[in-house]
């Protein structure tokens, strides 16, 4: 796929209400488990800053995919 195409399907997942709601959600439940979980429990909050950060990681990539096809877009 080109980097245009693909840059048009990343702006449509980043505009879409609904994938930015769950993404919201999903962040709100992080932060909430973190919140209540106990200061010792190392494991549980270790898995939520990776799940965090993986989330972040998701939503870093498809504004890359963007701007990658909005450098192409201006370069042809």
């Amino acid at each position: 796929m080109d980097p245009i195409t693909k840059a048009n399907h990343a702006k449509r997942l980043l505009e879409d209400d609904i994938l930015k709601e769950a993404f919201a959600e999903v962040e709100k439940d992080i932060f909430e488990e973190w919140r209540l979980s106990a200061p010792a429990d190392h494991d549980a909050r270790s898995d939520m800053f990776h799940t965090l950060k993986g989330l972040e990681r998701l939503k870093g990539r498809l504004q890359a995919i963007l701007d990658d096809g909005l450098i192409a877009k201006s370069r042809s």
